[in-house]
């Protein structure tokens, strides 16, 4: 038997001798004079902590005491409402009191058993700020805060990993469960918030490792789950959790499975508009299905939700506003500018949207791409060009659309940095037949003071040698080319040794074939890599659609549809589903191979790889 005795300096008395014999009977020593004097008596255990430091009366002392053994009683007598105003008077009463710390625990179970988890938890967080960071009490305190959060999984585990590296192992052991329960309630960015709020370093951290590895491997993030099983295994995963952390170094889900991840797209096409328009659409829809059928492979399923704007643009908006309140995480189609731009303004969430086709998406706002729209970059390759063939000015004719003039205006500012003078541009109506002014002021502006110094006339071109290198920029729409190029032989550019270059509208399949070659040969522009009949991306995607159709490829249409969707599709590999995600994913694109070119995302736009070819007869012929 132990008898501790605690000493208070404030309130000790000198013990009679009768009494100090008894203590001394009671505690197994000898008096003095006999043998061996007895052990000191064992450590009497950490202190309980006080509130407020402070002196106390002994009348206040006894009363604090006498209420926290009324609290233990109605506590343990399920009287939890008595003993939480028990605890409570303490605590606001008695600060100072030896009792105050443990009423301050009390009061928290009680509150955690009531269904208070805010109180609970406050209570408990107070608590553990009265001790020393490696307190065993910690891990009690903190377990005590996870089991009160029934209804907050992401709370629960906050606390759970807050718990010391130091925690008893059976306290850890509990808390190992807790935390396992926990994680599997949560949703990814669930779990990634919690995982970001306390230390890496925390000693149950490798149970949040291994879940959001599992999901980060569902989401087809391969490369982020490796890292996640080699930080849990790292961070002491043992036991089944070990098997994951390993499993998800080699891509397998739990039980040795490969994911298969289910993704939902939508198209939003006019498949009830007017007839040419809804067989168009029909033929970009089968692209889009052979993209969502083989670009991500069999670990992925793509689902398509097929939506009818019946080519009108405020249906195109509905539509939109719809599907941003589902599971879809992405929307091909919007054959139209107007449309893009609709859908793309009505969004609040900002779902991604790609069209195959739309000349523009600038207005249409952030995460709206198409593969139709400008390509400054093309522009500015023409720029590099114009100055390596040593011309000494050059002027500009382009459309007054959006798409001509972002290319011209990358063109001439590019002309401005390599030092080469832009000595005229001109701009025409959209709907223009007749480009006369523009041409002959183009012409003017590179020849006229040319030949009045030599004393030539315009007719004169037994001469033509004698002139300085020039040359007339023209980055106009394809549907422009057929209408443009003849008035440029017209109006006798070629008989003044003016080079006409350009970017991909004069090197589109279709112009080539439709317009006398007599109109383009000559001419050095931009032509996007890949769209050739023969190349690898075409071959790979002809191939898919006949095994997937199980009919031959005759129309150039759908590859266009699988091209847009192929770049929406290629975002969401990485496991991105947010709007903010999925553009983030999509600016990183680089390189991607698809059906009619190998694309980039840059600076939010859809660019193509190009090079630069002189068309001779109709055919394109790569320069340098």
């Amino acid at each position: 038997m132990h008898l501790r005795i605690w000493s208070r300096s404030a309130r000790t008395h000198r013990a009679s001798g009768r009494s100090l014999c008894l203590v001394t009977l009671l505690a197994g020593c000898q008096l003095a004079g006999g043998g061996t004097p007895s052990a000191p008596p064992p450590e009497a255990g950490p202190r309980d902590p006080v509130l407020e430091q402070g002196p106390i009366s002994r009348a206040g002392e006894a009363q604090s005491a006498r209420l926290f053994r009324q609290a233990e009683e109605a506590f343990a007598a399920g009287r939890l409402g008595e003993a939480q105003e028990l605890t409570g008077r303490i605590i606001e009463q008695y600060p100072t009191a030896p009792v105050s710390g443990r009423a301050l625990l009390l009061n928290a179970r009680t509150a955690r058993d009531m269904g208070r988890a805010a109180d609970a938890d406050a209570a408990a967080e107070r608590y553990i700020g009265l001790l020393e960071p490696f307190d065993d009490r910690v891990t009690e305190a903190r377990l005590l805060q996870a089991e009160a959060f029934v209804e907050d999984p992401a709370a629960r585990l906050d606390r759970l990993l807050r718990i010391p590296e130091s925690a008893p192992a059976g306290q850890l052991t509990r808390a190992t469960h807790l935390a396992r329960e926990a994680v599997a309630e949560l949703s990814p960015d669930e779990l990634d918030t919690v995982r970001r709020g306390v230390a890496s370093d925390a000693v149950l951290m490798w149970i949040a490792d291994v879940r959001a590895g599992t999901q980060a491997l569902e989401a087809g993030e391969e490369q982020r789950a490796a890292q996640l099983g080699r930080r849990a295994l790292a961070g002491g995963a043992a036991g089944q959790d070990s098997v994951i952390a390993e499993g998800l170094l080699r891509g397998l889900l739990p039980g040795g499975a490969r994911r298969v991840t289910t993704i939902e797209i939508a198209t939003v096409l006019p498949m009830g508009g007017p007839p040419v328009l809804a067989d168009f659409a029909e033929l970009i829809a089968e692209g889009i299905e052979v993209a969502a059928a083989v670009v991500l492979g069999d670990r992925f399923d793509v689902e398509i939700i097929a939506r009818d704007d019946e080519g009108d643009v405020g249906m195109a908006a509905s539509l939109v506003a719809e599907l941003e309140g589902s599971r879809v995480v992405g929307a091909i189609g919007f054959l139209e500018e107007l449309t893009l731009e609709a859908g793309g303004q009505v969004r609040r969430r900002g779902l991604p949207l790609v069209s195959p086709t739309a000349r523009s998406a600038s207005r249409a706002g952030e995460g709206v791409y198409s593969l139709e729209g400008p390509d400054p970059a093309a522009a500015v390759k023409m720029a590099q060009y114009a100055a390596d063939q040593g011309y000494l000015r050059v002027a500009i004719v382009h459309s007054q659309a959006l798409e001509s003039r972002l290319e011209a205006d990358a063109f001439e500012a590019a002309m401005g940095r390599l030092g080469v003078p832009v000595v005229g541009r001109y701009a025409y109506e959209t709907d223009a037949a007749f480009f006369g002014d523009e041409i002959e002021g183009a012409q003017r502006d590179l020849r006229a003071a040319e030949i009045a110094a030599l004393g030539l006339t315009e007719d004169d071109t037994l001469h033509a040698e004698l002139l300085e290198p020039v040359a007339l920029f023209l980055p106009i729409p394809v549907e422009d080319v057929e209408l443009v190029a003849p008035q440029i032989i017209h109006f006798g550019l070629d008989t003044l040794a003016i080079d006409i270059i350009g970017t991909s509208g004069w090197t589109d399949p279709q112009v080539l074939l439709s317009i006398d070659t007599r109109h383009t040969t000559g001419v050095v522009a931009t032509a996007p890599v890949g769209q050739e009949a023969g190349s690898d991306g075409r071959l790979a995607f002809q191939e898919a659609y006949e095994e997937h159709f199980q009919r031959t490829l005759v129309s150039p249409v759908p590859a266009v549809g699988y091209d847009a969707a192929l770049l929406l599709l290629e975002g969401l590999r990485g496991g991105a589903r947010s709007p903010a995600q999925v553009r983030a994913a999509m600016e990183r694109l680089r390189d991607i191979e698809g059906a009619t070119g190998i694309f980039s995302v840059t600076d939010g736009r859809v660019v193509r790889l190009t090079e630069v070819v002189y068309i001779d007869e109709g055919f394109l012929v790569p320069i340098g």
